[in-house]
């Protein structure tokens, strides 16, 4: 998809005054408290805020909100099917996944790779997705919840979703975009450089999990479609945030960049008193792609 001028016209026709009312804020099935990422040490916790906060060089708002009701409360809602997957990489390795809706937009949901985490901690998001009208997949990644393989293979990762992105286009998908938290965005960034997806959405993640899902700055840099880059001000493993901000540096136009308060972990973001605010965010992006 080549860039479009419209991209932040757009977005800013959604961006307005954050409204006091909206939908409860989405929970994903348990925030992380442990991970098997390298520790680190704790970061200073900023003060309380509701919004999202930008680079002082981004052109848009500084501190840009979307009106939660509008985002949050669709104007119609669709009835949809739950699809189980169950896919074979190119190294033999059998990926479990799930699939919500049949719209003509494919949203894939990568997950991060804290204890615990699986495709489950989408599932409220891709239920949403689908009621509005898109296709949602999600996927375990090999050795998380009922895939096989090697948990500690996330250099393979992009294999996974290599099964993932060619199923949905043999099945007829032509339009894909995908959102990804920590190793999961690492991948969507890897599996951009490989397919030309409509958009990309990194949320607290770096460039590599270790060849092949590795994208170099050269690579990222050449990437036309639209972006959308998250991260808290302070997440846990500190190193995040300013890959995060290099990365949105690095990066052509169309692309946004949010940085949330405190240090949750990718979608551990839902489950934070922004929570409303983050969910919103995806939903503006993914609707300017449709």
């Amino acid at each position: 998809m080549k860039p479009t001028l419209l991209f932040l016209s757009t977005f800013s026709l959604i961006i307005a005054a954050c409204s006091s009312q909206g939908s409860p804020a989405i929970k994903t099935s348990a925030v992380q408290t442990t991970a098997t990422e390298p520790p680190s040490s704790t970061p200073t916790t900023l003060p309380p805020s509701q919004t999202p906060t930008t680079e002082p060089t981004v052109t848009f708002t500084p501190r840009p909100t979307v009106d939660l009701e509008l985002v949050l409360t669709p104007q119609t809602t669709v009835e949809y099917e739950l699809d189980y997957l169950a896919l074979k990489t190119s190294d033999d390795v059998m990926i479990m996944g799930k699939q919500f809706g049949q719209g003509e937009l494919a949203v894939i949901l990568a997950h991060q790779g804290t204890t615990g985490a699986n495709q489950r901690d989408w599932e409220p998001f891709a239920r949403m997705l689908a009621e509005r009208g898109y296709t949602a997949a999600t996927l375990d990644f090999r050795g998380r919840g009922s895939s096989r393989g090697d948990i500690n293979a996330t250099n393979l990762l992009i294999l996974d979703m290599r099964a993932l992105i060619d199923h949905l286009h043999e099945s007829g998908y032509k339009r894909l975009v995908c959102i990804g938290a920590s190793m999961g965005g690492s991948t969507c960034l890897r599996a951009a450089v490989e397919y030309d997806l409509e958009g990309l959405v990194v949320i607290g993640s770096m460039m590599s999990n270790g060849e092949p899902t590795r994208t170099r700055p050269e690579e990222l840099a050449a990437l036309e479609m639209p972006k959308l880059f998250i991260t808290t001000e302070n997440d846990r493993y500190p190193e995040i945030p300013s890959a995060i901000r290099s990365m949105y540096k690095i990066s052509q136009e169309p692309r946004l960049l949010r940085v949330f308060p405190g240090e949750a972990h990718g979608t551990e973001m839902f489950n934070q008193p922004y929570g409303e605010q983050f969910t919103a965010e995806l939903l503006a992006f993914l609707e300017m792609l449709r």
